[in-house]
């Protein structure tokens, strides 16, 4: 077996700083066999349609203009009854004008070439699409000759080569690392649909019912495998539907395959809004048989049997005449499509290859039924079509309805059945379905309907709650924790939001002379991006792999982002941006989405920020939509929120940047406040992040600052602060607000500090938090009468004063400034979130004791026995507690002096100051200390461990459960350390844009405080 793990890609995405998005991307669309008949005439169709493109027929006829007749999501209504269009029936549904079109294929051929060569569409139309086709990059296709006919043998050279994918676990890494640069290269922000359009496979054992692939996890284990460990291939279409799904898109199998196996669907359940569909579009002759038989049923008739014959020319039929597995899997859903119904249908197909024909189907069929007394009954229907032109409005509708119905969380079972009229057997969720087509099409229309009216109503048939990966228990190992959020609740993050262009070495100095820059990096900027970006990362464990993961738990269950954004080319991006935040899934973008209708002339904010050759640093910054975002818009997007969480709780309101949100000011700020702990579990915990005070006009007498009556009176902020639980801003910002002034001496300057937050504190506010670049930070509390109108805030904070040096870095680290505010109040809003659970991950499991001591107060013998005892323990030890044991050890044996926590300090600033070559030994140590626990007869291990709630007594593995220490919340100081740690890990280069942040790695550097090494 492979020693990589299956979530690792081989391929890490190219960065491209002078990338552009060159589509809108409202969704994305992925063709496996792009380069075959369907996806050439698809992504031919999306481009006339953009362009609006007219032509000649080859008699002259026309001129033709582009439409999408067939895609009952691109169709108004029609008639005076409607019709079956739903473009102008349904709000929300993507324009196929705006999809990124991509995909795979094994044969080289650009696909303008391909659409020429594949004479199916209109000559006139080829020649004005086919250069631009010619420069749409594809994908290398995962190739396996056993599952394709002989006849694609020979030109199947576009290949991922055996070096590169040697197994099937290398190839689902790279396809999955495909699927996320075609995302990132085409700004999608819509949802994505793969979609099976390859020759047909022949079907696997493995995906057969007892295959041995029943469970998500069965799936999983099988893609691990070597071929001779499994016992044979796995289909290439069952490894793209898995790293389809993986990667949070929906799989369509177009196909006649039997891909889709219970594994598969069970790997899809395990996230809201990904759906895997099949099998084998229903386009042509079939849809209307079921039609045709569904009329026969209604008048009574018996149909008793079905003899149909078809004959054409393309690709899929030549693969089918030179593979006789995959003639088999198309006959067994064709002879299947039936099979739902009572009667004992005689159901005979014939299928015949016709190179002449080329793409145009010949269809003929027979169908024979008992009328009146048994009497014979026979009508014939005759069929002439181009079969990629019938199958094309299919995976567009399909792309289409899973964009849709993703971004309503729509249940799995129920999109299966809705969208059961696409295929000629629906399988998985759906088998079993009415085959009749307008039985079908009505079910269709059920569920679009009731997702569209449950956009307004809450707890809807069908709704769910916001789209996020879900952990089975029984499926998955307990996540074991000391810290977490209780309830699992989430946070609404609110303010401006905008998108931080970067031009990448600029020239100039101003004036009017063409300067340059070499490519741009785009990233979300203000409040809402920066708190999205650090929120999102923090997790309870490593990555179980690397950042292609997507099931290490969060800390924070649900992230909301409330902004405005317009329906411009910076507005999609934006909210692409927020959506690739942290890698957890467990940001919810959709409350922003259903906004940008209000107005849609907005003009979505944008900073373009030079960075010039010599090291300076511009700032052009247009508000845009920030400058227009109303109060009564933000109470708006909070009611829908509300409406439409399902059973998702919020435990905390973010709003940053008030001084910039000109509509938001004042009674206004209040009244958004006031909405906001009226939606939060218990009240809340309301947080308020300043950024751009201006400078103070107010002069004060030296010494002194300006009263508390001045700060309520203030238009901005005053009518607000009795709202606020956390006030956070930066030491200038103080004084702009204040007036306070310092005099560089530390005592002087922090009972400065003190007295300025006290004003805060007899504004209303019951948390001032100040963070002052290298000096650290200084938090202030209120009374305990403040802190019992706010139950989620920790009361061992009530009044608490602390100031915390901030978290050194080494020398030579690279540091971005830019948002450290905006991470250190995120890191202090989790730790007052965060409650203990009352599992001590540091205790000996095999240990008989239990203690009653929250605080344990270690000598210096007990800490050096932590080495040995580290290894008995539920709690690996990490590179951090492996050195500050020896280092505090060699501190004690020295006899320099200072007690416990000044040695404790000082290994802790000694560890900062490491080069990155010592931190990799001691991970490298820290490896070999575990590899050692797990070969050591007296250590448990995970499997050791009891996953149920009640533990076996005699067992004796659960960590120990202490009531005393269960709820408990850090206290301020250890918030305040963790708060400045989290903004560390924020400002520095090497860190700032890593996709998870374990926080018990954090916590357990932020233990230090006045009497213990170790503390709650």
């Amino acid at each position: 077996m492979s020693t990589k793990p299956w979530g690792t890609p081989s391929r890490k995405l190219g960065a491209d700083s002078k990338h552009v998005p060159k589509t809108h991307g409202s969704v994305g669309l992925l063709v496996i066999g792009l380069g075959g008949a369907n996806g050439t005439t698809m992504l031919a169709g999306i481009l006339a349609n953009r362009k609006k493109l007219n032509w000649y027929g080859p008699r002259g006829e026309g001129p033709i203009e582009a439409n999408y007749n067939g895609c009952i999501t691109q169709l108004n209504q029609k008639g005076v009854h409607g019709g079956v269009g739903y473009k102008d029936k349904v709000a929300g549904l993507a324009d196929a004008n705006y999809a990124a079109v991509g995909g795979w294929d094994i044969r080289p051929t650009k696909l303008g070439d391909a659409l020429f060569e594949g004479q199916i569409l209109d000559y006139d139309l080829v020649k004005q699409v086919r250069e631009e086709m010619n420069g749409v990059p594809v994908f290398k296709g995962y190739y396996d000759e056993r599952f394709i006919g002989t006849s694609q043998h020979d030109t199947a050279t576009h290949v991922l080569s055996a070096e590169e994918v040697p197994t099937a676990s290398e190839a689902l890494k790279c396809i999955r690392a495909d699927i996320r640069y075609f995302k990132w290269k085409n700004g999608v922000v819509g949802h994505t649909t793969v979609i099976w359009s390859a020759s047909v496979e022949p079907n696997s054992e493995f995906c057969a019912p007892g295959g041995g692939l029943d469970t998500a996890q069965d799936l999983m284990k099988s893609i691990e495998m070597t071929e001779e460990e499994r016992g044979g291939p796995l289909p290439p279409s069952l490894i793209y539907a898995t790293a389809a799904i993986m990667e949070g898109c929906s799989f369509v199998n177009g196909g006649s395959q039997n891909t889709m196996c219970e594994g598969l669907a069970d790997l899809a359940r395990q996230q809201l809004g990904v759906y895997c569909l099949g099998t084998d579009f229903k386009a042509g002759q079939t849809k209307f048989k079921t039609a045709a038989v569904e009329y026969l049923r209604t008048m009574g008739l018996t149909p008793k049997v079905i003899a149909s014959s078809n004959h054409l020319g393309n690709n899929d039929m030549h693969n089918l005449a030179t593979g006789k597995k995959a003639s088999d899997a198309k006959l067994r859903v064709k002879h299947n499509i039936f099979a739902a119904w009572e009667e004992d249908i005689d159901h005979k197909v014939s299928i015949m290859y016709t190179p002449m024909i080329n793409d145009e189907k010949r269809d003929f069929v027979e169908y024979t039924s008992l009328g009146f007394l048994s009497q014979h009954h026979t009508m014939v229907t005759y069929t002439r079509a181009s079969d990629s032109v019938l199958c094309v409005p299919l995976m567009i509708d399909a792309a289409v309805w899973c964009d849709y119905f993703s971004r309503k969380s729509w249940h799995y079972e129920n999109v299966a059945k809705a969208l059961a009229y696409l295929f000629k057997v629906p399988e998985g969720a759906a088998a079993g379905v009415d085959p009749g087509f307008f039985r079908q099409m009505q079910e269709l229309e059920n569920q679009v309907m009731a997702a569209s009216e449950a956009g307004s109503k809450k707890g809807a048939s069908g709704n769910a709650t916001k789209r996020s990966v879900k952990f089975k228990e029984s499926k998955m190992e307990e996540i074991l924790t000391e810290w977490a959020i209780p309830s699992g609740t989430g946070i609404v993050c609110a303010g401006l939001a905008c998108v931080d262009m970067q031009l990448i070495s600029a020239t100039g100095n101003g004036g009017e002379a063409i300067e340059t820059f070499a490519g741009e990096k785009s990233m979300g900027g203000g409040s809402v991006s920066m708190a999205c970006k650090n929120l999102a990362k923090l997790c309870h464990i490593d990555p179980l792999h690397d950042d292609y993961m997507q099931v290490t738990p969060p800390v924070v269950s649900s992230i909301v982002p409330l902004c405005k954004a317009g329906m411009d080319d910076t507005g999609n991006k934006l909210i692409n941006l927020l959506e690739e935040t942290g890698s957890c899934g467990n940001v919810d973008t959709k409350f922003i989405k259903n906004a940008r209708n209000r107005d849609p002339s907005a003009r979505t904010g944008l900073a373009v920020l030079p960075i010039y050759q010599d090291g300076r640093r511009g700032c052009f910054f247009d508000a845009g939509s920030n400058a227009t975002f109303s109060a009564t818009e933000m109470v708006e997007m909070m009611e829908d929120v509300t409406a439409n969480s399902g059973e998702t709780n919020y435990g905390a309101f973010l709003f940053g940047y008030p001084h910039l949100l000109p509509k938001m000011q004042g009674e206004a700020l209040a009244h958004v406040f006031s909405k906001a702990r009226n939606m939060m579990t218990d009240g809340g915990i309301m947080v308020l992040d300043l950024n751009g005070v201006p400078e103070t006009k107010v002069q004060t007498p030296f010494g002194s600052m300006c009263s508390a009556s001045v700060l309520k009176s203030d238009p901005i902020l005053g009518p607000a602060l009795s709202h606020v639980d956390i006030l956070h801003m930066n030491e200038d910002e103080l004084v702009n607000l204040t007036g306070v002034q310092f005099e560089g001496d530390e005592i002087n300057d922090k009972n400065a500090l003190s007295g300025a937050a006290s004003l805060f504190l007899k504004c209303g506010v019951a948390v001032v938090a100040i963070t002052r670049g290298k000096q650290g930070c200084f938090i202030k509390c209120s009374n305990d009468e403040r802190f019992a109108s706010s139950k989620m805030l920790p009361s061992t904070w009530i009044d608490q004063e602390v100031s915390v040096g901030a978290s050194l870095l080494p020398p030579e680290t690279e540091i971005n400034s830019n948002g450290a505010g905006d991470s250190f109040i995120c890191g202090l809003l989790i730790s007052a979130m965060l409650r203990h659970t009352g599992l001590d991950m540091s205790e000996e499991i095999s240990s008989p004791q239990k203690t009653n001591k929250p605080n344990v107060d270690i000598d210096s013998e007990s800490l050096e026995d932590l080495v040995a005892d580290s290894v008995a323990t539920t709690k690996a030890p990490t590179p951090y507690s492996l050195y500050m044991r020896e280092k505090y050890v060699a501190l004690k044996n020295e006899s320099t002096g200072g007690d416990k926590k000044s040695l404790f300090s000082k290994c802790h600033q000694m560890w900062e100051a490491e080069s990155g070559e010592i931190k990799k030994m001691y991970e490298r140590r820290c490896k070999e200390e575990i590899e050692t626990a797990k070969t050591t007869p007296n250590t448990p291990t995970a499997k050791d461990i009891d996953p149920s709630p009640i533990a076996n007594e005699e067992k004796k593995t659960l960590p120990k459960r202490d009531l005393e220490l269960a709820n408990q919340p850090m206290n301020l100081e250890t918030a305040a350390q963790f708060a400045s740690l989290i903004a560390a890990k924020h400002i520095d280069m090497s860190t700032r844009d890593d996709k998870h942040l374990n926080i018990n790695k954090i916590r357990d550097q932020s233990t230090a405080s006045q009497d213990n090494l170790l503390e709650i």
